[in-house]
């Protein structure tokens, strides 16, 4: 859509908005609105609340996975209700078995942090957003980083003391971070005071901190599944990438150039580590390990294209 500038008296210029977008929102002469300067153009936003955004869709021909992945999805695309209709009162998958269609959605929507069930009938539930909304993004991912650190450091005790029994709690802790993680996406998806390229290289990063936290699910996991002590190499290997996870969270807050390479040289420790511990019966828990560093690793260049935005280099 295009606009003609209109010079008014001592060099002002001043451009219209379109008729439309005001009367949606309720703009009125003498209102507010906020004006971000962004690469190549403007962002204009204002606090009116704008229409709900609402879906609609029939769940009988999909599995636990591709409901619970949807779920996610209308989340962090800012949906404010979904209603989902069935005809079938149970739902199967390979993972879980068969479980009653409304249990998994009740279940399911506790990681979608301010959402509940609105209504509920025999063949259909609508969940939508009751929270208010005013959590702070920065808040959220240092939250984030703060229980991903609680929860690697808690294999590393469980492994040093050979006390497994307790990594049966791990599923509790990754789904209290996978909440933040997934309500961080959602915010950044509805921030509009920021430009396209800060919105792509922060969705990113909290995506990838959501892949670490499988990563550490995944070894808490496959160390119970060991039901044997676990070598010092692979509890030598859980501290180095204990190591890299405090120095990425460091490197992301306190940005410097220096710290990639001091990243880096970890990186080299980590490898040489799961070298060493791949071939062993334990090879699960050290792959985990490494992905999970080469995961953290991958969010090294949008953490530094984040400085770059801001002019600095």
């Amino acid at each position: 859509m295009k606009r003609k500038v209109i010079k008014q008296g001592n060099g002002t210029l001043t451009v219209t908005l379109p008729k439309y977008w005001t009367q949606e929102i309720g703009l009125k002469g003498g209102d507010e609105i906020d004006i971000l300067a962004v690469e190549d153009g403007l962002l204009l936003s204002t606090s009116y609340h704008t229409k709900e955004k609402t879906m609609s869709l029939n769940i009988d021909n999909m599995e636990r996975l591709p409901l619970t992945k949807l779920l996610i999805a209308c989340f962090e695309q800012g949906y404010d209700s979904i209603t989902l209709t069935f005809s079938k009162s149970k739902i199967k998958s390979w993972s879980h078995g068969e479980e009653g269609v409304t249990d998994l959605i009740r279940s399911f929507i506790s990681v979608l942090i301010g959402f509940e069930v609105l209504s509920e009938t025999k063949t259909s539930i609508k969940i939508g957003n009751l929270s208010e909304k005013h959590t702070n993004f920065e808040n959220i991912l240092s939250r984030a980083f703060f229980l991903l650190e609680e929860y690697i450091d808690h294999l590393i005790s469980a492994m040093k003391s050979n006390d497994l029994a307790d990594l049966k709690n791990r599923e509790n802790r990754h789904d209290n971070i996978t909440k933040l993680l997934v309500l961080g996406r959602r915010m950044i998806y509805e921030d509009t005071m920021q430009s396209k390229a800060q919105a792509i290289n922060y969705f990113t990063i909290m995506h990838s901190l959501d892949k670490v936290t499988d990563f550490i699910r995944w070894a808490y996991k496959n160390t119970f599944d060991s039901n044997k002590k676990v070598s010092k190499e692979i509890i030598q290997l859980a501290e180095k990438a204990k190591e890299y996870l405090e120095l990425y969270r460091h490197f992301f807050y306190k940005f410097d150039y220096k710290l990639i390479n001091s990243l880096d040289s970890l990186r080299g420790e980590v490898k040489k580590l799961y070298i060493k511990s791949s071939k062993t019966d334990q090879a699960g828990i050290s792959g985990q390990l490494e992905a999970f560093v080469e995961t953290l690793h991958g969010i090294v260049e949008p953490r530094v294209a984040l400085e770059l935005a801001k002019g600095i280099s």
